[in-house]
């Protein structure tokens, strides 16, 4: 209770202090799972300055002008990185006009950017902090063609800029949702993946003609070449969603002289074909809970599929695509701990991982001197279910956990007015 009580009074005074004096904060007497070199530190103290962790270790001499909260008996962990959602992009699903992650019957494909309809004002960020997650990868589902288009990754702080960087990421979709926007065919969605790619290839040697319509054999229109030029020569990864065994091994064998980065995301039967997967060293992002067969691509759709998978060398990371369910990454963490996973592979699997598949390594996904101050503090082990946020901090911004849910639970839990009993009858 001393340790709360201490807790509470840092925050307040953190949460009311103006932001030159709060530019200097010190997280102490905590648990820290630093994804580093130090691995776990009892009792160690994180030193943030100006949204940027400064030090980090155990017996840390703390400036005289530092913010100091008590997190003894608690845990801190980096910020949880969710791979690739929706999260942004949809408000309420069964609404249209609120839903900006696909194309319909657009002809544009791998030229498509989802970070033009990134909505910073989110309700959704809010939701997402409650669990731990700090930063989203916003992409495309596929849409009318193979190729979904690019993704990239979101701050959850809803501030201006809340897209960081560049694009990260191309989509594509190949199994049975590649085959129904491929007249029908798997071969044929391979195909017309592989295709892109070689007309990219040829327009990276004529791409003033083609732009200029001067040169034919294209069947992709100019901005779609840039786009794959991009994938191939700025080494853009390729996620492709794929399922099934056999079309996962169909496209290992099809782009073995590709030279792409390629990263399975599903990859519900991953586990038939895991050896190949950690031979070419190909990621993959999944739900540790889809052991349903809900289709004919995942008749082999098991349980302990992440299992397999890291025991054979494949480098995982657990997947949300829904960006209403993101806060529940550390429940499917902590499911895949249950089957096997060892718990410090599933901790990185939400954080360190997803951030290296993004290209974020040297600043995200670890607490280490020189990384962004994306912080959560855990009441106990994150991937408990009784465990919760007491915060979360995004580039040494402390945010308290806020939801509507939050806000419904409060404003019923003790009603402000009570209704005056009825007078007794005559």
């Amino acid at each position: 209770m001393k340790a709360v009580t201490q807790l509470l009074l840092g925050l307040s005074a953190l949460l009311g202090a103006s932001a030159a004096s709060a530019a200097v904060i010190a997280i102490t007497g905590a648990t820290v799972h630093t994804l580093d070199d130090q691995g776990t530190l009892a009792q160690g103290t994180v030193l943030v300055r100006d949204g940027v962790i400064e030090a980090v270790g155990t017996d840390l001499a703390l400036p005289a002008d530092a913010t100091v909260i008590d997190g003894t008996g608690m845990v801190l962990t980096p910020g949880l990185l969710a791979p690739l959602s929706d999260v942004g992009l949809v408000e309420v699903s069964g609404v249209a006009s609120t839903n900006d992650q696909r194309l319909k019957d657009v002809a544009v494909g791998p030229a498509f950017s989802v970070r033009h309809g990134v909505n910073r004002y989110s309700v959704l960020f809010g939701v997402a902090r409650t669990g731990g997650v700090t930063r989203a990868l916003a992409g495309p589902t596929p849409g009318p063609g193979v190729f979904a288009g690019f993704g990239s990754v979101l701050r959850l702080d809803g501030a201006p800029g809340v897209v960081t960087g560049p694009d990260r990421i191309m989509v594509a979709a190949l199994g049975e949702p590649g085959a129904d926007r491929a007249g029908g065919s798997r071969a044929q969605a391979l195909q017309t993946l592989l295709r892109g790619f070689e007309e990219a290839a040829r327009y990276s040697r004529s791409s003033d003609l083609a732009r200029r319509g001067l040169a034919s054999g294209f069947s992709l229109p100019y901005y779609d070449l840039e786009a794959l030029k991009r994938v191939r020569e700025d080494d853009v990864p390729l996620w492709v969603h794929v399922d099934r065994a056999a079309d996962i091994e169909a496209l290992l064998a099809a782009t073995e002289d590709l030279e792409l980065t390629l990263v399975i995301v599903g990859g519900a039967e991953a586990w038939r074909v895991a050896p190949a997967l950690a031979e070419r060293k190909i990621p993959v992002v999944l739900d540790p809970l889809g052991n349903l067969p809900e289709s004919f691509d995942r008749l082999g759709a098991r349980l302990d599929n992440a299992t397999l998978l890291h025991e054979a060398g494949v480098t995982i990371a657990f997947n949300e695509l829904t960006g209403h369910e993101v806060r529940e990454l550390r429940q499917y963490a902590g499911n895949a701990v249950a089957q096997g996973v060892p718990w410090d592979v599933a901790l990185a699997a939400i954080t360190r991982v997803p951030a290296a598949l993004w290209g974020e390594e040297d600043r995200l996904g670890r607490i280490a001197r020189g990384y962004a101050a994306d912080l959560v503090l855990w009441t106990g082990d994150p991937l408990e279910l009784t465990s919760w946020a007491r915060w979360t901090m995004i580039e040494g911004q402390i945010f308290e956990p806020a939801s509507r849910q939050l806000q419904l639970r409060d404003r019923y839990v003790e009603p402000t007015t009570r209704l005056a009993p009825p007078a007794p009858k005559p």
